[in-house]
């Protein structure tokens, strides 16, 4: 199959935004003129709360398209040796609550627990705040869609081996071979856009966005082995 160009990806990726972003405007009107009615005409309120909950799931899964072409126009810039990084300080404990947070509807469908514990950890640390927040949120994603109802997804930050180590404590699904290469693997993006063995199974492309723009920013990141206590995917930040 032949390459296709990041120069490509990225103008595709951008007339997407667009009509994507219109769905999110439109999103954000509808729930304004609902949470109106709901002022004016309190004896509704039950039957207006569903209506919010469908027009903030179509809010949050269009923003969900939008960082998966987002995410891979940039594993195809890092790949080409075109993406340019724009590393600043960024509160890193901040930037995980937002995440969390705006995920808040499908982690409440699940009835999940999730939070960013920070065991002594500095909360700050210097990357590009615009893919931190796409490693950060494709993986929640994926473990969201994996875990079980009622679950605990603890994020644990800590600091180790003068980096500071993220561990994404994943559902027991998440641990299977094709998902694992896909995050600490050997891999490359255009090698799998149409995969001899068929379509990656569901998360396996953002999973390699995760791997190759960790590569890029030299973090050391894996999958605990079978029988630790807590198994995760975890990644390491440089801390110098």
């Amino acid at each position: 199959m032949q390459k296709i160009p990041s120069e490509f990806v990225s103008k595709v990726t951008h007339d997407l935004k667009t009509p994507v972003g219109n769905a999110m405007m439109y999103a954000d009107l509808l729930t304004e003129e609902i949470r109106m009615l709901m002022d004016d005409n309190p004896e509704l309120r039950d039957q207006l709360e569903s209506l919010l909950y469908y027009t903030g799931n179509i809010r949050l899964s269009s923003s969900k398209l939008i960082n998966y072409v987002q995410s891979w126009s940039y594993a195809y810039q890092i790949e080409d040796g075109v993406f340019e990084e724009r590393k600043t300080e960024i509160r890193l404990k901040e930037l995980m609550d937002e995440v969390i947070a705006r995920n808040d509807i499908f982690i409440q469908t699940k009835s999940l627990q999730v939070a960013a514990e920070f065991d002594g950890a500095r909360e700050t640390c210097q990357a590009d705040q615009e893919v931190m927040a796409l490693i950060l949120d494709n993986l929640l994603t994926l473990l969201i869609g994996m875990a079980p109802n009622n679950g605990v997804m603890p994020i644990r930050v800590t600091e180790e081996d003068g980096g500071l180590m993220v561990r994404f404590v994943a559902p027991n699904a998440a641990f299977n071979e094709t998902l694992i290469e896909a995050y600490c693997g050997s891999i490359s993006i255009k090698e799998q856009v149409a995969p001899s063995q068929g379509i990656l199974k569901p998360g396996g492309y953002a999973l390699m966005f995760v791997n190759i723009a960790l590569r890029k920013m030299k973090a050391a990141h894996g999958v605990d082995p079978e029988g630790a206590d807590q198994r995760s995917f975890w990644f390491r930040l440089p801390l110098s």
